[in-house]
């Protein structure tokens, strides 16, 4: 009888002790899923997000090669990421670049020259 009072014992303990052990991450599985699953992500829902169509046009910018003289025209404005002086070129240096007038700066963005104006950012030509 003793024998048999202390097998039950021994099961009893190993089921209770892998019960315990299984709770803690069956727990937090649950947890999780329940998170996921009432968890609402508003940066990538479409209703926070209502010019879907101008950030993807800025992200394929900033990943692409820009190509001036076939994306930009007279008129629109430099895009601030170019008109650091990193950009600045002197008219001097290169031939086929006339005398900018004042306020007028030339940029070299990937092999094509463009010629900015100073107060508003716009762009006056395009040298490809």
């Amino acid at each position: 009888m003793k024998s048999v009072l202390t097998a039950i014992a021994l099961s009893l303990s190993a089921l209770v002790a892998t019960s315990a052990m299984a709770a803690p991450n069956d727990y937090h599985r649950d947890h999780n899923n329940r998170y996921q699953q009432n968890h609402w992500d508003h940066k990538n829902d479409h209703r926070w997000n209502n010019d879907n169509r101008h950030n993807n046009q800025h992200n394929n910018q900033h990943n692409n090669r820009v190509n001036p003289s076939r994306e930009w025209r007279s008129g629109q404005y430099l895009p601030s990421q170019f008109s650091s002086s990193r950009y600045q070129v002197n008219y001097k240096n290169y031939r086929q670049l006339p005398k900018p007038s004042k306020y007028q700066q030339w940029y070299k963005v990937n092999g094509d020259y463009v010629l900015v104006n100073e107060r508003n950012n716009r762009i006056i030509r395009i040298i490809g």
